[in-house]
């Protein structure tokens, strides 16, 4: 393949990226730096938060702007937005207040427009989740189209973004067809349909759910009730995806009562398997959950297979992308599985992709598999340098073998292999090629 040709490919997957926005919450600076962020998966950070206080002047959860996420952001050309406001008490009343009085509100889009010049971010998303009757919903409008026509004399580059629910409980107060012209795209939010709050244990974000629960809603229900219901076209909507769960505790297992129950971030749940909860598949709701040895404690989260099976529904329903809540907590052991599982999914990642190899002599290569989820087989691009003795095994996630595609001597090239997972459960399964010194491992996601 020509360098030119391999440009053109390069180019035209580019241009056909969808959005990747992931949320990094300013608490989690010591967890996750800039520089261990993958920017290399998200097209776009929403940096959070900050929120009005009650005289329209800037509150936020870290007394200085956090420059080294918006320089390192930059150079690796993503975008960073400051996003406003959070699921707090304070928050919610704060913005009620500010956007109901006109003084107030042009003094508080003032200051954000300051904030965001002075620290280089790319523009704001909204994050007011407590709009609650008819005055909040107009005014909600006001503050809105106020913040767009001040971006637009600011810098018309300027995004503005906004993270909403996915149900009449809280659309009911949203005019969207109001703010539509306003914003760039919405950023829904398909999770925590059940915790604490609700009357018996259930899945934070299913997919769909079986016939006797669909009035608990669902991934799939939320985005019809934003694209169909309310009208929101599927290129200004993203799909949320958790990177955290909720653990259920003193009950019996699934749609059961419990005694409390508390969020959980995927690097706590993926502890808990590793200490011997049992994993299980549900079908149709197509997630996860962990039940503990003693059968009285419930994880409910996403891994690697539902994120891919999200990201592939995101796709194929048209919608713009996905967002996430929140980068950082799927760390486990120096990786991070579930970003990795979107960027694949995605193909947002910078990594060469299919058809894109260098040619020989270039250097050794492996590609993400493609496709990837896939079902029932998925292919591998590589290139080695010279004639050498090749090996490609694919792994379980448990580290079994389950199955070797390539094994012996190639000659220089670009070559591929094709992984066919026939009745092999679904599930996340790692291809590693050594070649020489070369070695090399591509997470793959089989669904069926």
């Amino acid at each position: 393949m020509s360098t030119v040709l391999g440009l053109i490919l390069a180019a035209s997957l580019l241009c056909a990226q969808p959005r990747v926005i992931g949320y990094y919450p300013m608490w989690l600076r010591s967890t996750i730096p800039a520089s261990a962020v993958r920017f290399d998966f998200v097209t776009h950070v929403n940096h959070a938060f900050a929120w009005p206080n009650a005289d329209g002047s800037l509150a936020a959860d870290e007394s200085t702007a956090d420059t080294a996420l918006i320089n390192t952001a930059h150079r690796a050309g993503r975008k960073v937005l400051l996003s406003l406001g959070g699921a707090g008490t304070t928050q919610t009343t704060n913005f009620a207040l500010v956007a109901s009085d006109t003084s107030l509100r042009r003094k508080f889009v003032a200051n954000v427009v300051a904030r965001l010049s002075a620290f280089g971010y790319d523009g704001a998303d909204l994050d007011w989740e407590g709009p609650a009757n008819l005055a909040d919903k107009a005014n909600e409008v006001a503050l809105v189209q106020q913040m767009r026509a001040a971006f637009h004399a600011a810098d018309s580059a300027w995004l503005l973004t906004m993270a909403v629910g996915v149900s009449d409980w809280s659309g009911q107060w949203r005019d969207f067809a109001a703010l539509r012209g306003s914003v760039d795209w919405f950023n829904a939010m398909t999770y925590d349909i059940f915790g604490s709050w609700s009357p018996y244990t259930g899945h934070n974000a299913p997919m769909v759910e079986p016939p006797a629960h669909t009035g608990d809603w669902s991934v799939t229900q939320g985005i019809t009730y934003l694209h169909v219901t309310r009208g929101i076209p599927g290129s200004q909507l993203t799909l949320g995806l958790p990177f955290f769960g909720q653990r259920f505790l003193s009950t019996a297992g699934l749609y059961a009562k419990f005694g409390s129950a508390a969020e959980v971030t995927y690097t706590d749940v993926w502890g808990d398997r590793v200490a011997g909860w049992t994993y299980a598949w549900d079908t149709v709701s197509q997630v996860p959950y962990l039940v503990n040895p003693a059968g009285t404690a419930l994880d409910s989260f996403d891994d690697s297979v539902s994120i891919g099976v999200k990201c592939a529904y995101a796709r194929t329903s048209g919608l713009s992308g996905v967002m996430i809540w929140a980068l950082g907590e799927d760390l486990w052991g120096g990786r991070q599985p579930l970003m990795e599982a979107v960027g694949s999914a995605m193909g947002t990642s910078t990594a060469i992709g299919p058809g894109v190899v260098p040619p020989a002599g270039g250097g050794f290569v492996l590609t993400n598999s493609y496709p990837n989820p896939f079902n029932p087989s998925t292919t591998l691009r590589y290139g080695i340098p010279r004639r050498m003795d090749v090996s490609i095994v694919v792994y379980n996630i448990l580290g079994q073998t389950v199955g070797e595609i390539v094994r012996g001597v190639q000659e220089a090239g670009v070559h591929e292999a094709r992984f066919e997972a026939g009745s092999l459960p679904s599930g996340v399964y790692f291809a590693r090629i050594r070649a020489g010194e070369f070695t090399a491992v591509r997470e793959m996601v089989y669904v069926k």
